[in-house]
């Protein structure tokens, strides 16, 4: 669903929290510093806050933990192991 519809299915109050909670975890996100694609990192973050809203979370932590979660894991498939292995799903 486009950014742009979400007004017609969230209530102001809930878009201010969606809204803090985006900007908080990226915030946090930048600061990792290994950001390996900061479009699809941010995307991650808002898909999952969007996710757990729709379901009725209103925990600001929990919302930008969740989200961090699900960045930091989607940056990890893919990428080789010490073993040389790669990380899937």
């Amino acid at each position: 669903m486009p950014l742009n519809e979400l007004p017609k299915y969230f209530g102001p109050d809930t878009l201010a929290l969606m809204e803090t909670a985006l900007e908080n975890a990226w915030r946090e996100r930048k600061n990792d510093g290994g950001v390996a694609d900061a479009t699809s990192a941010r995307r991650t973050l808002a898909r999952t806050i969007t996710a757990l809203a729709a379901v009725g979370e209103t925990d600001l932590t929990k919302l930008e933990k969740f989200a961090l979660h699900a960045s930091r894991a989607a940056d990890l498939v893919g990428r080789p192991r010490a073993d040389g292995a790669r990380i899937a799903l």
